[in-house]
C-alpha cells in the first residue's frame, strides 16, 4: 500500500495503523528532515522493509510514477498529503498561495491516482481514500484557497467513483475538522484542543474505509 503525506502529523499515525495490521507501506518523502523523522518513528520497520521510504515530489508525474513503480501491485492508496496556508481575506491572498494549496492538496492526489489506477484496474480491485476537510463545506472566512482546494478534492473523489462504477475499485474520502497535531498546536496555541480531531481516530477511519467491512461504501465523504 501507499500512504502519501506519511511523514506528517496525521500520516505517521495512518502508517502506524496499517503497520499494526501487518501491511507493507510505501511512503514518499521530499525533504531530509521528513525522512529523518520517519526513520526515528519506524526504525525497525524501515530496516525490515515493512516501510519503504522513497524521495519523490508526488505533485509531478515523474515523482508519482516513481512511487507507483515501488509498489507495482498496490491495492490501497491513501492520499494524505496536504497542507494549509491561510489567514487573509481573498483580496489579500496571493495567487501563489492558491497555487500552493491546489498543488499540495489536489495535484498530489491526482498525480498519485493517475500513477496507480492502471495497476489497480489490472488487478481487478483496489481502494483509494483521500483526506479532505470540513472546511470544504463550512468555508470559513480568510482561508478560501485552502477550502477551495479541499472542495476540489471532494469533486475529484465523487467524479472518479462514478467513472469507476462498473469496476471493483472504490474511492472515498474523510473530511476531518482541525486535526490535533503538534504543528497545529504551535500555529494556534490559544485554541481549544479538546475540540480537535485526534489523528488516531482519522487513521482508524481510513483503515476501516479501505478494508473489507466498508466494501459497499463508494464515493462517500465521511466527516470525522
Amino acid at each position: 500500500m501507499i500512504v502519501t503525506g506519511g511523514t506528517g502529523g496525521l500520516g505517521r499515525q495512518v502508517v502506524q495503523r496499517f503497520l499494526a495490521d501487518g501491511d507493507l507501506v510505501v511512503v514518499p518523502w521530499i525533504s531530509k528532515p521528513e525522512r529523518e523523522d520517519a526513520v526515528r518513528a519506524w526504525g525497525d520497520s524501515v530496516q525490515s522493509g515493512r516501510v519503504t521510504l522513497i524521495e519523490a515530489d508526488i505533485a509531478t508525474t515523474q515523482g508519482a510514477r516513481r512511487i507507483a513503480d515501488a509498489a507495482p501491485e498496490v491495492d490501497v492508496l491513501i492520499n494524505a498529503a496536504g497542507g494549509f496556508m491561510g489567514g487573509a481575506p481573498v483580496y489579500e491572498t496571493s495567487v501563489d498561495v492558491w497555487d500552493q494549496m491546489f498543488r499540495i492538496n489536489v495535484r498530489t492526489a491526482v498525480s498519485m491516482t493517475h500513477a496507480v489506477l492502471p495497476g489497480m484496474l489490472r488487478l481487478g480491485h483496489g481502494t483509494i481514500a483521500c483526506v479532505a476537510s470540513q472546511a470544504a463545506y463550512t468555508r470559513p472566512a480568510h482561508i478560501a484557497a485552502y477550502s477551495a482546494s479541499k472542495a476540489a478534492l471532494i469533486v475529484f473523489v465523487e467524479t472518479l467513483q462514478k467513472e469507476l462504477a462498473s469496476t471493483e475499485l472504490r474511492v472515498n474520502a474523510v473530511a476531518p475538522g482541525t486535526i490535533d497535531t503538534h504543528a497545529n498546536r504551535r500555529a494556534m496555541p490559544r485554541a481549544d484542543f479538546s475540540r480537535w480531531t485526534s489523528p488516531d481516530l482519522i487513521a482508524d477511519t481510513l483503515y476501516w474505509l479501505t478494508g473489507p467491512h466498508a466494501g459497499a461504501v463508494r464515493g462517500a465523504i465521511i466527516p470525522v
